[in-house]
């Protein structure tokens, strides 16, 4: 079996320059002088940005009073969460009484609510240079501290992204990233039970990339949309990750057939309403050969439909329902380019090639 082998960019991520991080900037602060002091020709595109509705308001495209309401308590709870107390002495008692703590993390990933767990070793080249989300702690260096990640998937719901762009898709990813954020959150309070430091990676507090670490762990391969396409649930997925430096066993990258798919597919790049997805081959991204997305294409699309959109996560066909059917398709594009093209040909003849929300055609 051969190994894939992941290459690795030429130079840290700056946290500040992500679109999350730049949206966040607000007028009249020290971060907002400092940034586009440095990046004066990205202020009048971000300044922009922010000029728009805010995701899940009124104003916006899909705006729902009731499903908003819902899905901001979810993102709401995330800082809030106390991991039970009952929880972290079960899976603490298990640790320690574990031969392979890999294993009693994964499983306990499992049992939390993932649907699947690697461990992966941490790259500096995949851990931000500086922090850039939050003005409190904006700037601050990142030094690498750990060298193993426990990385894991939570599912997005096949039903609700099906809705996508409409607002049940911001819901569904709220609820998922507080599942995300519950399971990080939980492991690192039995690892420091068990006298080891660790520190949570979840929505909007990463120390590191994750989905190049996602398939470093061997949880699935980076597709055209630059979202992870994992085995079983495609582009559906958040990734969660806990980081520490015991000496956890390493899992191995996998091929999913995806990168062939992904270049004869394009199917989330046609389908995508702010065009910011390539259709076009791979470009040298930080020294690794990816497909480039214009993220603030992206972004501002968000920003008026007030929603995370999420079409080409759903139009994605490895993102079909996990079922025997539907594996079994996934295992022929794995083991054959030739089948890769047929399964292709079928998806477009069954499914289409054009999106259709089934908020509007169920």
């Amino acid at each position: 079996m051969n190994v894939p082998t992941i290459p690795l960019p030429d130079s840290r991520c700056d946290e500040r320059d992500t679109m999350f991080a730049r949206a966040a900037r607000r007028k009249r602060t020290r971060p907002y002088g400092e940034y586009y002091a440095r990046k004066p020709e990205l202020q009048p595109v971000d300044d922009w940005l922010r000029s728009m509705p805010p995701l899940l308001s009124e104003g916006t495209v899909f705006f729902d009073p009731e499903i908003s309401a819902e899905a901001e308590r979810f993102f709401e709870a995330i800082p809030a969460f106390e991991p039970e107390a009952s929880t972290v002495a079960h899976w603490a008692e298990s640790f320690a009484r574990a031969n392979d703590p890999a294993a009693v993390l994964k499983d306990m990933a499992l049992a939390l609510g993932a649907v699947a767990a690697g461990v992966a070793e941490i790259d500096e080249e995949f851990v931000y240079s500086h922090r850039g989300r939050h003005d409190q702690h904006y700037g601050e260096t990142i030094e690498p501290s750990h060298t193993r990640a426990l990385v894991f998937l939570v599912e997005m719901d096949h039903q609700q992204m099906g809705r996508s762009p409409t607002a049940e898709v911001i819901r569904e990813s709220a609820k998922q990233y507080y599942r995300s954020a519950l399971i990080s959150l939980t492991m690192c309070a039995v690892l420091e039970r068990a006298g080891h430091a660790a520190r949570s990676q979840h929505d909007a507090h990463y120390d590191l990339i994750l989905p190049p670490l996602a398939v470093k762990a061997g949880l699935g391969e980076l597709g055209r949309n630059n979202i992870l396409i994992a085995d079983r649930y495609g582009s559906r997925v958040r990734i969660g990750a806990v980081s520490l430096s015991l000496p956890l066993a390493l899992d191995d990258p996998v091929d999913l057939g995806a990168a062939y798919f992904c270049e004869i597919c394009k199917k989330c790049a046609d389908n995508c309403p702010s065009k910011a997805l390539s259709v076009g081959e791979r470009v040298p991204v930080r020294g690794i050969n990816k497909w480039p997305t214009k993220v603030e294409s992206c972004y501002a699309y968000w920003r008026r439909v007030g929603t995370d959109c999420g079409i080409c996560m759903a139009s994605c066909p490895f993102s079909h329902k996990n079922n025997a059917f539907h594996n079994l398709v996934r295992w022929g594009i794995r083991h054959s380019r030739l089948f890769a093209r047929f399964g292709l040909w079928c998806d477009d003849l069954i499914y289409g090639r054009k999106w259709m929300s089934r908020r509007f055609h169920s």
